[in-house]
């Protein structure tokens, strides 16, 4: 399958941004699909065991990324996070897993500002956090399909473990849907710091992130909704509630982020857990 510029990738893989991909510049969408691109391939490679039927096309992928401004340790992170579901080991706190999802979301979020042509370092600090806030997000709604792949991103110190998932009686569910909803809430003290990040996004491309913002928020916010729901079917976000998210949020776009309001400085504390990494915030 041919993955450079290839427009299907996102709409096959991801409704989410592909949604969002319809308000971003077409220059700009052809870095988006490349990332998205080589983002998909290396956790193809390992969640589904699909290798690349033309390794030299990978290759050339990672060149085009590369002209893009993104480094080798950007891509780097990338696959050792990718790599590390391979031969899981589960992570002792909300600190390991926090660094899990820089390596897997936050570096893409960085890619993403040299795919906008951002080269501000607080932009850079926002970008990761609306990684992490998603990828977040993804471990709330597939906490079921991750343990059926023997892989439980809920830490140890939680207490949950298999015997928990296996015995799905009411008191265990009460216990998953308990810090799964602990996650949600560190999700959304992310995504509100993300939104802070906006101001910096040229504005032709700020409603596209906006967009896949809110629609990946909708997911956690159906989540805590649905109560356990999600333990036992797929939680998404129908077509219909998507066109009201894109109403919505091209109101919010034209009342808050043409001339941005949310201007706060951002949180050092939300990058403690990061220290040592690319492009966190250290201060």
């Amino acid at each position: 399958m041919e993955i450079i510029d290839n427009k299907n990738i996102i709409y096959k893989n991801s409704k989410s941004f592909f949604w969002a991909s319809k308000f971003l510049p077409s220059k700009i969408l052809e870095k988006v699909i490349n990332i998205y691109s080589f983002c998909r391939t290396q956790d193809d490679r390992v969640d589904e065991g699909i290798d690349f039927e033309d390794p030299s096309e990978i290759i050339k992928l990672q060149e085009l990324l590369k002209s893009y401004g993104i480094g080798d340790n950007l891509l780097n992170e990338l696959i050792s996070g990718v790599n590390s579901d391979k031969d899981f080991i589960r992570y002792e706190n909300n600190s390991e897993l926090l660094r899990y999802c820089y390596k897997v979301a936050g570096v893409v979020g960085l890619m993403m500002t040299n795919a906008l042509e951002i080269d501000n370092k607080e932009a850079k600090y926002f970008a990761i956090d609306l990684g992490i806030a998603m990828q977040l997000t993804n471990i709330s709604r597939d906490v079921m399909q991750d343990y059926k792949k023997n892989r439980i991103y809920l830490p140890k110190n939680t207490r949950i473990d298999s015997s928990i998932f296996e015995d799905m009686n009411k008191k265990n569910e009460v216990k998953i849907n308990k810090n799964v909803r602990g996650l949600l809430i560190k999700a959304d003290i992310y995504y509100k710091s993300s939104l802070n990040g906006i101001r910096y996004i040229p504005v032709k491309s700020r409603i596209a992130i906006l967009v896949a913002l809110r629609i990946y928020q909708a997911i956690g916010l159906k989540i805590k909704k649905t109560g356990t729901k999600f333990l036992y079917e797929n939680i998404y976000v129908t077509r219909a509630e998507k066109i009201i998210i894109v109403f919505k949020a091209i109101i919010e776009f034209l009342i808050f982020f043409i001339f941005p309001v949310h201007r706060e400085k951002h949180n050092a504390k939300l990058h403690e857990s990061l220290l040592g990494l690319s492009d966190v915030n250290t201060r």
